[in-house]
């Protein structure tokens, strides 16, 4: 138990270290994946709601797209670009000699940066939000959207480690990162309210796991009511989805890590 706590505080120093050295690029996020965005979604959801009638108000879509965005980038996990370094280069196999899990050092170290930067950048902000606006949170509602913010995390650490996998078999994965950040972002509601979709385009979007990094705990939030069935029905939809995602990711990984000792790397 001693061991797993020094190891858990080694992370947490690294990880704490690394934010503070990289305060420029922690900066340019939140400008270039959060301020900017929400400034050009202002002028166009202003249009878009003088010129048609969309049921929302263009106050309560500013609100709903600024907290889904902060939740969004806490979510979305870039695994994949370290893991495949790590495989085109030498360093992998120095990491699987490793007393610790290649993979559960990588996802470590990623949870520890995520925990940090959204305590003590993100999470002001939705409270910021929240409070200037009168939204009214009970309790419940802040477990239900921390479980889905979780469940997220999960969702997009899984995807990320997956197309991480991919390198030993591909020469580069930039492509794919980038298409699958582009759609995690429009599929998840980052971008506008999924509501305002048609019912049945709605359903079918609530069937795959991106509106569970972004949309729902978004709803939950600030949303009046809650929906007791469609929380359960989503709870078990993403938990499907975390199951298959995470055995196809072993499926890969445990091929891939055979592939790379048997080419002698």
């Amino acid at each position: 138990m001693n061991k797993r706590v020094y190891l858990l505080k080694g992370f947490l120093i690294f990880t704490i270290k690394k934010l503070l050295v990289y305060r420029v690029k922690l900066i340019s996020d939140i400008l270039g994946m959060i301020i900017v965005p929400i400034i050009l979604s202002y002028f166009l959801w202003k249009s878009l709601i003088g010129n048609n009638n969309l049921g929302m108000t263009l106050d309560y879509i500013m609100i709903y797209i600024i907290i889904s965005n902060v939740i969004l980038l806490f979510t979305q996990v870039n695994l994949e670009n370290e893991f495949s370094k790590d495989i085109k280069g030498p360093s992998l196999g120095q990491k699987m000699l490793r007393p610790i899990n290649y993979i559960v050092s990588l996802s470590l170290k990623q949870i520890l940066s995520s925990f940090l930067t959204f305590t003590f950048f993100y999470l002001p902000i939705i409270i910021v939000i929240i409070w200037i606006n009168g939204v009214s949170i009970s309790f419940i509602k802040i477990m239900y959207s921390i479980l889905f913010i979780i469940i997220g995390y999960i969702l997009n650490s899984t995807f990320s480690i997956l197309i991480g996998a991919l390198s030993f078999w591909l020469t580069e994965i930039w492509g794919i990162s980038a298409i699958r950040n582009l759609l995690t972002g429009l599929l998840a509601g980052a971008y506008f309210p999924l509501d305002i979709l048609s019912e049945s385009v709605k359903s079918i979007m609530l069937k795959l796991p991106f509106p569970y990094m972004s949309y729902f705990p978004t709803k939950i939030l600030i949303e009046k009511y809650i929906n007791v069935n469609e929380i359960y029905s989503g709870i078990i939809i993403s938990i499907i989805w975390i199951i298959v995602l995470n055995i196809i990711t072993s499926i890969l990984v445990r091929f891939g890590f055979k592939k790379y000792s048997l080419n002698g790397a």
